[in-house]
């Protein structure tokens, strides 16, 4: 489980119900999560705000942004 303010590295984003795979890491910082689906709200580096499912999420407060 990650908490809120932590840096991590994202493989994808769910939208629409569809999840989007991406083949490069991103790095964002989670702002929030729903429990309940395992879903973090993540803000990536360009300040847009995605919804990323856990299983995507690799890292923790190793991971340095920029």
């Amino acid at each position: 489980m990650y908490k809120a303010g932590e840096t991590v590295r994202y493989w994808g984003v769910k939208t629409g119900g569809l999840t989007w795979l991406s083949a490069e890491a991103l790095i964002g910082k989670i702002i929030g999560q729903q429990r309940e689906e395992r879903i973090y709200k993540i803000e990536g580096q360009s300040g847009a705000i995605y919804d990323v499912p856990e299983n995507l999420i690799d890292g923790g407060s190793e991971v340095k942004a920029g």
